[in-house]
């Protein structure tokens, strides 16, 4: 299993209209196309800070996975939100 970990901003502003766009659009749509979980989390110490988890059967599905180009337009929402966007993607050993 590969485990992809996104921290990130979102402005105090925006974060109903994020959380809106990532329960209709993001999150069905990677689901719908090989990620098996689309997670968001706000961190409880801060009021802008989130962190986003992506689960992949394995490196080979999720560099093909996100490198789909019907992912393009989604991506672009994401990131109509996200600032300060950190990502490491980790695989599963125990």
């Amino acid at each position: 299993m590969v485990l992809v970990k996104m921290e990130f901003d979102v402005p105090v502003e925006k974060q109903a209209d994020y959380i809106q766009a990532t329960n209709e659009k993001i999150k069905p749509f990677w689901e719908s196309i090989g990620c098996k979980a689309y997670d968001i989390w706000q961190v409880a110490e801060s009021q802008t800070k989130f962190v986003k988890t992506m689960l992949f059967e394995n490196m080979p599905a999720m560099k093909e996975i996100m490198a789909n180009k019907e992912a393009d337009p989604v991506k672009a929402i994401f990131f109509q939100f996200a600032e300060n966007v950190s990502r490491m993607a980790c695989t599963k050993k125990t």
